[in-house]
């Protein structure tokens, strides 16, 4: 694993989770974001809060950090709150990828899952909090659907890939 490829994949994440944003779960009301539907976390805003928790723990553990902080320490917070800690957790996750080497992938970090001690690669880890936020954005535009709202899916990676190259101009 190289740090271009974690690089990659996680523009990828970034950009399914800002497209999610915009055009499923910011054009909903407040309410629909606070309604139980019964799905998953059963809340968008319960889903949301619990994603950027999750992406927060998982910036902390591949920095080794021991003690895991919250994103939002809030009971019941606005979608807007929600939102600007999301970016927030983003804008660190992109200045740590950025700074990225493949020595620092390839690193060893102790961390504790469900109280289980472990030692694992960096980007492992990393491919975990992918995979979670892979399996929360499906679950999420599910919530959106079951609201009447537009759950378009995400796109594939390769869909991804093929329209970065022709925007940058590089093909195959």
């Amino acid at each position: 694993m190289t740090a271009d490829i974690v690089r990659a994949i996680f523009e990828y994440q970034i950009a399914e989770d800002r497209r999610l944003w915009a055009e499923a779960i910011m054009p909903l009301s407040e309410e629909s974001f606070r309604h139980d539907t019964g799905y998953s976390w059963g809340s968008l805003q319960r889903e949301c809060v619990h994603v950027v928790n999750v992406m927060q723990h998982s910036l902390d553990r591949v920095r080794g950090i021991k003690v895991m902080t919250a994103a939002l320490t809030i009971e019941d917070p606005p979608r807007e709150q929600v939102r600007a800690a999301w970016d927030r957790v983003e804008a660190h996750w992109t200045r740590y990828i950025d700074q990225l080497d493949d020595e620092i992938v390839q690193r060893d970090v102790d961390i504790v899952y469900r109280e289980r001690a472990m030692t694992t690669p960096v980007w492992q880890t990393i491919f975990h909090f992918f995979n979670h936020n892979t399996l929360h954005r499906a679950e999420m535009r599910q919530m959106v659907a079951l609201l009447g709202g537009a759950a378009n899916p995400d796109r594939g990676f390769i869909v991804y890939c093929l329209a970065r190259s022709k925007d940058t101009g590089q093909g195959s």
